[in-house]
């Protein structure tokens, strides 16, 4: 993994050091989470790839890191959504699709966690007003990205983390290049393909 056009975070390090000396943290996790997808990119092997994050970067990930972003609920799945339109101020009219992802995860940090975060040294607070973006336009990486890198370094499949959208929310973020033993299938994954063929007609 490159992060070099990204200034590293000054608690990167900390955080890596910590992760590295709690291995028990990374548990297994296996359940349905939900995502907005954009029509451009309807298949499944799209949906999972988390190739749109590893471009853009994204609050839990830097680019250069793939990610996949989706909630244990539809509803909050929806708001996350609309996140980016809200910090821009903008309005997305263009049609999204609403996707179901059955995961199967060998090993999930829980940052929902108080007793994780408290041993980390961050706070619900902090991690859900960073302006990730802001900092990423600068170079620079949030803390939170830095979290989601010592987790991807130090093996985890992925984050538990709140939603900063949905209060008691909780977002699913998944490293899907992490663990081969990780398993996703987007439910009736097959259907997204008939709608690809449909839409490049």
């Amino acid at each position: 993994m490159k992060f070099s056009r990204i200034q590293p975070n000054p608690r990167y390090a900390k955080f890596q050091e910590i992760l590295a000396t709690h291995p028990e943290w990374l548990k297994p996790w296996a359940g349905t989470f939900f995502r907005f997808q954009t029509i451009e990119f309807p298949t499944a092997k799209d949906v999972l790839g988390g190739g749109g994050a590893r471009e853009r970067g994204g609050r839990w990930n830097q680019p250069g890191l793939a990610t996949v972003y989706g909630s244990t609920t539809d509803t909050v799945a929806l708001e996350e959504c609309k996140a980016n339109d809200r910090y821009y101020g903008v309005v997305t009219k263009g049609p999204r699709l609403l996707v179901a992802i059955e995961a199967n995860l060998v090993g999930v940090l829980d940052l929902t966690s108080p007793g994780i975060r408290r041993t980390l040294g961050v706070t619900l607070k902090e991690l859900a007003t960073e302006d990730w973006r802001k900092l990423l336009q600068a170079g620079q990486e949030s803390s939170s990205q830095a979290l989601g890198r010592a987790g991807a370094v130090n093996g985890a499949s992925g984050l538990l983390v709140r939603s900063a959208a949905v209060a008691e929310g909780v977002n699913v973020v998944v490293f899907p290049r992490v663990h081969r033993n990780d398993r996703m299938k987007v439910v009736e994954g097959e259907k997204l393909v008939r709608l690809g063929v449909r839409l490049r007609a």
